[in-house]
């Protein structure tokens, strides 16, 4: 069978990453990769799918999807990357012929050599969709009479899965591994910017939301830098789980390192799309 996927023509100097997430706040658990690329001088580009206007318990529609924007915005400035969101409604995502030619359309007009995002099974149906618009944007990048109004791609992006815990149908297989401990601060920096997420609607679905009258509740603090230590202590600790559950792949890059590496983040390679040698993979993501 013919090899339909192109030749990569990304400059070695320049390498364009594309993290497309289902919601505002999903790129960033990438984001260790990110800093690291943007220190290295590549362009990076967080991308969601949806526009996060379901994710609160108390702001809705139109004003939660313009908080969720400004914060991401945020985010933008603060790591240096670009930030769109497709005008799609959370919550509501499908992987209709529409959505579908909204992500071609948005990965042409940036055109990436490298896409990371989520894996196509997972519990919230906006991120398996995003999955399956991607990979059915695989090939389509590149063929000029879809979406025609747009320039096709002459080549189709890398594809990599970013790191979930789910165990069926298969367990996330880390194909690459990062030690990202030295930037892991910076990354929950961009976390910190989400105050409608970190510090109200997740502590609200987690039912650790409330005050001092009720003792099973716990007070998320006031002040800004106890917020961000509050963060680190809850949802960083958990970020752990990513180099325990890596501990072999990162011994077998890092070597003594990668036994004591606290925070990780990993890739899994995506069948679809364009791909890397070893040794053009092991140039751009040199850390």
């Amino acid at each position: 069978m013919k090899d339909v996927r192109g030749k990569m023509t990304f400059s070695k100097d320049n390498i364009r990453l594309m993290i497309i997430g289902a919601h505002p706040d999903d790129c960033e658990a990438c984001a260790g990769i990110a800093l690291k690329m943007k220190a290295r001088g590549h362009s990076v580009k967080f991308l969601s799918a949806t526009d996060g206007q379901s994710g609160h318990h108390e702001k809705m529609g139109g004003t939660l999807a313009q908080c969720r924007w400004k914060e991401a915005q945020k985010v933008a400035e603060l790591a240096g990357v670009e930030y769109e969101f497709l005008p799609n409604k959370d919550g509501f995502l499908t992987t209709s012929l529409e959505e579908r030619y909204k992500m071609i359309t948005a990965i042409r007009e940036w055109a990436p050599d490298v896409i990371i995002t989520h894996r196509p099974n997972d519990y919230h149906p906006d991120h398996r969709n995003t999955s399956i618009l991607v990979e059915d944007s695989s090939f389509l990048v590149q063929v000029p009479n879809v979406c025609p109004m747009t320039a096709p791609l002459r080549y189709m992006p890398v594809i990599f899965y970013m790191y979930d815990s789910f165990t069926r149908p298969y367990r996330f297989c880390p194909d690459h591994v990062f030690d990202i401990t030295d930037v892991f601060e910076q990354k929950m920096r961009l976390y910190h910017q989400y105050t409608s997420q970190m510090y109200e609607w997740l502590p609200w679905v987690d039912g650790v939301y409330g005050d001092d009258t009720d003792k099973d509740h716990v007070v998320v603090p006031e002040g800004e830098e106890e917020r961000f230590r509050w963060l680190l202590a809850t949802r960083g600790e958990g970020l752990k789980c990513v180099a325990d559950d890596c501990r072999d792949a990162l011994i077998k890059k890092y070597g003594e390192q990668g036994r004591t590496c606290e925070y990780a983040e990993a890739l899994e390679i995506c069948e679809y799309g364009g791909h890397f040698t070893d040794e053009e993979f092991n140039k751009i993501f040199n850390f």
